[in-house]
């Protein structure tokens, strides 16, 4: 059965799209920034161990347990202090009073990151995420678009230059959708195109309580494309 094409308002979702994609986009540059003061003008030093402490959450299954640590470490004249949550091997791999590896930025000492191979890794598995989410939905949400913008295109065109004619509901089904399978009422019916052969369509999901409006056997306005009467789109206003 082939669904009829619908016009999809594209202001809303492509506004969500762009602050998503901009938001994600602005993520990854910044730091991929970070990532680069720090593997070209960073500076080491050791720091000592202050704490070492499980913050207790809360989570879908009971409660989480995350590592954490309080540090301290010296530049110059300046003692700076600093709270992470960290891997479970760095967790593991220092211990209250000892040393702790950090890096820092010379003309901002207190902007730094703890130097072992756990931390490392988890800042290049963040950067990596967030490139490759941005890059995605970049992409994904610009295939997405253009393709609505053609659909609406379509639509369009089919309601100003196609052939009108008057099909017949054949019936009222639904889709469960989602999580709390919802409902998603929808139209299939019948018509004729120009050629006498009878084509068979539904329409796209119906908005909330509109499905009252409709019954079996009532009359629905199509608009046909002459030269393929497989692309079509109807009047949802009952005749």
């Amino acid at each position: 059965m082939i669904r009829a094409v619908p016009y999809t308002p594209l202001w809303l979702g492509g506004a969500l799209w762009l602050l998503v994609t901009g938001a994600l986009l602005y993520g990854t540059a910044w730091q991929l920034y970070q990532n680069f003061l720090f593997d070209h003008h960073s500076q080491s030093t050791v720091g000592t161990v202050e704490r070492k402490f499980m913050q207790v959450g809360q989570g879908k299954h009971g409660k989480t347990y995350t590592p954490c640590l309080d540090y301290r470490y010296q530049v110059d004249r300046m003692v700076a202090h600093g709270q992470s949550t960290v891997h479970n091997d760095t967790y593991s791999a220092v211990s209250e009073g000892g040393d702790i590896p950090i890096l820092y930025l010379p003309d901002r000492p207190a902007h730094h990151r703890i130097d072992l191979p756990a931390e490392n890794q988890r800042i290049h598995l963040l950067t990596f995420g967030l490139t490759g989410a941005s890059l995605l939905l970049s992409l994904g949400g610009t295939c997405v678009l253009i393709y609505q913008v053609r659909r609406n295109k379509l639509n369009r065109f089919l309601l100003t230059n196609g052939l009108s004619c008057q099909g017949i509901v054949t019936g009222i089904p639904y889709d469960l959708v989602g999580k709390a399978q919802t409902r998603r009422y929808y139209l299939t019916f019948t018509f004729r195109d120009n050629q006498g052969r009878e084509r068979t369509g539904s329409t796209w999901y119906l908005r909330a309580g509109d499905e009252e409006r409709w019954r079996e056997g009532n009359p629905i306005r199509v608009y046909f494309d002459p030269g393929n009467s497989e692309r079509f789109t109807v009047e949802l206003r009952a005749l």
